[in-house]
């Protein structure tokens, strides 16, 4: 990647594109909260896809302070939610409110950014199902030459949904707080760059609480040290091979009648990023992970791994998006000790009118968890998605939108019933359709 775009380029990219080729927001669960556009958690191999420069083109411009581009954003969503908590009788009226700010340099060379977000989810008939996610980060870039330094950290507080993949018999919220740094070199020879990184990451989880039962996730709190080694070769401008290895190890707390899962995974990857201009623009990884675990009798996990990201541009009003992965769950996930997920996505874009944009979707997927220990059962739960909404900007900074989605999830194998609800299920369908308005500066 050339020298001179990549300052401004690094500064909005997205968290998940650090690990390993993985796509952002999809397979891992904190992924989704970091923000796109703080230095630090920057990737240079991704730096040419085509889901960053769409990104770098729908920014909101920002308030100019001096040097630095300060961008607040506000959301209000109302609707209503058929299966708050993925058990009967929890349906409930539902409101989003969401608020942030970010803040970051405009220098032509080096690069910092600061951020805070807040997201809070009320459901007036169902109180146990409230909860406020929150983090706060800072990251910066130093160019050094042909060569980039970054530095990162991020704090947040979130909550285990039960409509996500892979979080086995969670129906109230669970909260858990982390802590993450990255540190990243990029080191360029000519065409080709080596990018070593190492992450450091601690969570600590808490207790479902509500209706007078609390249930402890502790035995989920755990360290994670990664590193990974990516190199990347520049076969054309917009076109590379890449090539990632990476390394990881963690170790869960001790709880009383309880064996650590503590683990080592490596993992391999090889692919191309074929990001040219042309209407049919692609990402293929693919490889292997396993998985060892040094203090439990949990048998290993080994699995080919494979990811496929294209976007398919057949007109310039449309955009058809396909995504579809197998790994075992990322190691920043909390369940991640032994799944193994496949999962799939397809979603197309509209430009109705100037101002009018249409989306719909479908996702399907399946994890599969092997043996905590020996002799226990295994879990399989399979997850599908589909929704469909409509966005009007109504000025430059204000949009309203239209939503609704639908979730269907099955599962079994020895899920864990939560004890505020005897008739809680493993199968269960979620609909929600919502009004919303959303500020971005």
């Amino acid at each position: 990647m050339r020298s001179s775009r990549r300052p401004a380029v690094l500064a909005t990219l997205a968290m998940a594109t650090m690990a390993a080729g993985s796509h952002p927001a999809r397979a891992q669960l904190i992924a989704q909260y970091f923000p796109s556009d703080l230095p630090g958690y920057a990737s240079s191999d991704q730096a040419d896809s085509v889901v960053m420069r769409q990104l770098l083109g729908q920014q909101p411009t920002g308030i100019p302070l001096g040097s630095f581009i300060v961008r607040p954003s506000a959301a209000l969503n109302a609707g209503y939610n058929t299966n708050t908590l993925a058990t009967p009788h929890t349906q409930s009226a539902e409101f989003e409110m969401d608020g942030g700010l970010k803040i970051n340099s405009n220098w032509s060379r080096h690069a910092l950014g600061i951020f805070a977000n807040v997201s809070d989810r009320r459901f007036p008939q169902i109180p146990v199902a409230n909860y406020t996610n929150w983090a706060t980060g800072a990251g910066g870039l130093l160019n050094l030459g042909n060569d980039t330094l970054s530095l990162g950290y991020t704090h947040y507080l979130m909550h285990l949904s039960s409509m996500d993949l892979g979080n086995f018999g969670v129906s109230r919220p669970v909260p858990y707080a982390a802590d993450d740094v990255r540190l990243t070199y990029t080191k360029l020879f000519g065409r080709f760059s080596l990018i070593p990184s190492a992450i450091f990451e601690n969570y600590s989880f808490g207790r479902a609480t509500g209706g007078g039962f609390d249930t402890n996730y502790d035995s989920l709190s755990h360290r994670l040290e990664t590193g990974s080694l990516t190199s990347r070769f520049e076969i054309s401008t917009g076109n590379a091979a890449v090539m990632i290895l990476r390394g990881s190890t963690a170790q869960f707390v001790t709880t009383p009648g309880g064996t650590p899962n503590d683990y080592v995974d490596g993992a391999a990857f090889a692919g191309l990023d074929l990001n040219t201009d042309s209407p049919v623009r692609y990402r293929l990884l693919a490889g292997g992970e396993t998985r060892h675990f040094t203090r439990s009798a949990a048998p290993s996990v080994t699995t080919p791994t494979f990811e496929i990201d294209t976007i398919w541009t057949p007109t310039r009003l449309d955009t058809v998006s396909v995504f579809f992965y197998r790994r075992i769950l990322d190691p920043a996930s909390p369940f991640a000790r032994n799944q193994t997920v496949t999962d799939g996505r397809i979603q197309v874009d509209h430009e109705l009118r100037r101002n009018i944009f249409l989306r719909g979707y479908a996702e399907g997927g399946m994890s599969q968890t092997g043996q905590t220990v020996q002799g226990t059962r295994s879990r399989t739960q399979t997850l599908f998605k589909f929704g469909v909404s409509a966005n009007w900007k109504v000025n430059r900074t204000v949009t309203a939108s239209l939503s609704y989605s639908h979730v269907n999830d099955y599962a079994h194998g020895g899920a864990a019933p939560d004890p505020l609800f005897a008739d809680q299920r493993s199968t269960f369908a979620s609909n929600y359709i919502a009004l919303g308005v959303s500020f971005a500066e």
